[in-house]
């Protein structure tokens, strides 16, 4: 069913009987063009908004009770008390999205009445899709708490300073993330995708193609954030967090000793600002060509293993083999090059060489970073075979969605072979298959819609 404003407010109504008048709000999912896996390092990535979205109807309560409903039955109620110290749900339950966004502006505002609400939430953005529907809930419960607490966006708070703040208070639910999805849903464009660079988080907002279209295709293997999946999206971050201190002792033994390296980007657009290839030339000296354990990293550190894991690493679990370091790094060095030449791509009106970059992210993801799986390497190769211009895994990885460039005489092309080789092959059910293929435009940035007289 389609939303519209109507059937958010008739639900809100329905659920929620006594409440007063509703407002609603919208925010955008969004799909990583290029830069997979370097917001957490600080380093820049090329995402838009699209035009699929999280909504949600709310409405102020006179007491402290927050309560949720939404319209797919595959998330229950939920229902909390909104107070300085609110507990997290069981790993993996939505409601914890919410709470993230409640518990960030409560640290940052200190409200003196920690006001409930009635929420109302519904949405087109396929959920385990890697296309950023947690963060979409999380925007929009802060949109819908802001407006219960009386604060106005660019008065209160600017958008740029609550993308920092909800990076952080995501954080909430387990995931080790950057700031990416925020970033593009606070701040995305219609008809753009968004340069994001970190600290400090700064947004340049670059045209993107106007005939072509990038098609969004979901593999059907969900990649929730929960359990062992949790842990395998953890690993990167924490496993860069060994990279850096690693990176860091090799470069204060060649350059200074007091030298300070807080995350990767800072060997770019730190005190050292190294080109691509002097930072390449050091991250071959840090790292080893093999994988290598713990035990290794502790004593190249001079710190014992113990220590190491207390500092900052309870929750790093070592894969088996050992840390890949050079092949994670050198993904690092790589992408960042790709995400530079996307945009020059992009402004340069280059969609040959943007859907070659996409294909370079992909296989990096695959083969250096591992985050890819074998149904979205299938994808990719198919999408290729189908006449794509370019196609990559978006999102965490393994599983969701992988996005397509296509040129608008490829696109009957392009469905019918992806349609036959993926998805009747893999023996995909009919239901699934019609809701497989999203074509996704630029979309403009979360906001308010509209309030019930």
């Amino acid at each position: 069913m389609t939303i519209t404003l109507d059937n958010m407010l008739n639900g809100h109504r329905a659920a929620f009987p006594d409440a007063g008048p509703a407002s609603l709000c919208r925010a955008p999912g969004r799909v990583n063009l290029i830069g997979e896996h370097l917001d957490y390092n600080g380093l820049p990535v090329l995402p838009m908004a699209i035009d699929r979205a999280i909504y949600l109807a709310f409405s102020p309560r006179e007491d402290n009770l927050i309560q949720l409903r939404n319209q797919d039955r595959a998330f229950a109620p939920a229902d909390f008390r909104n107070t300085a110290a609110i507990e997290p749900s069981q790993r993996g339950a939505w409601e914890n999205y919410c709470k993230a966004a409640i518990v960030g502006l409560n640290a940052h505002f200190h409200p003196e009445r920690y006001a409930g609400m009635d929420l109302y939430v519904d949405g087109d953005i396929p959920s385990g899709a890697g296309l950023s529907s947690s963060s979409a809930l999380v925007v929009a419960t802060t949109l819908a708490y802001l407006s219960v607490l009386g604060k106005k966006m660019e008065q209160d708070i600017t958008r740029l300073e609550l993308a920092t703040l909800l990076a952080e208070a995501e954080q909430y639910v387990g995931t080790r993330g950057g700031g990416m999805d925020q970033a593009v849903i606070l701040l995305g464009r219609r008809n753009h995708a968004c340069m994001i660079h970190f600290f400090p988080l700064r947004v340049t907002h670059v045209p993107v193609f106007s005939d072509h279209a990038f098609v969004v295709c979901n593999s059907l293997v969900k990649a929730h954030k929960t359990g062992a999946m949790l842990e395998r999206y953890n690993e990167g971050p924490l496993t860069c967090r060994l990279l850096r201190a690693v990176i860091e002792q090799q470069a204060r033994e060649d350059y200074d000793d007091d030298l300070r390296i807080d995350r990767l980007a800072d060997l770019w657009y730190g005190p050292l600002g190294l080109t691509h290839e002097e930072a390449a030339y050091l991250i071959e000296r840090a790292t080893p060509d093999e994988a290598v354990g713990l035990a290794w990293i502790a004593q190249r550190l001079g710190a014992p293993e113990e220590t190491l894991r207390q500092d900052g690493f309870k929750e790093l679990v070592e894969p088996p083999g050992g840390f890949l370091l050079r092949t994670r790094a050198r993904h690092q060095i790589t992408e960042h090059q790709r995400v530079e030449a996307a945009r020059d791509c992009l402004l340069a009106d280059d969609p040959e060489g943007f859907g070659a970059a996409m294909y370079h992210s992909h296989w990096s993801c695959a083969e250096d970073y591992r985050v890819s799986c074998p149904e979205l390497d299938a994808m990719v190769h198919t999408a290729q075979a189908a006449g794509a211009m370019g196609a990559r895994m978006t999102g965490a990885g393994f599983g969701g969605c992988t996005v397509n460039l296509v040129a608008p005489e490829q696109l009957g092309r392009f469905q019918e072979t992806m349609h036959r080789q993926y998805y009747q092959n893999n023996g995909f059910p009919l239901d699934d298959i019609d809701s497989a293929f999203l074509p996704v435009r630029s979309a403009d940035w979360a906001d308010y819609m509209v309030q019930e007289r």
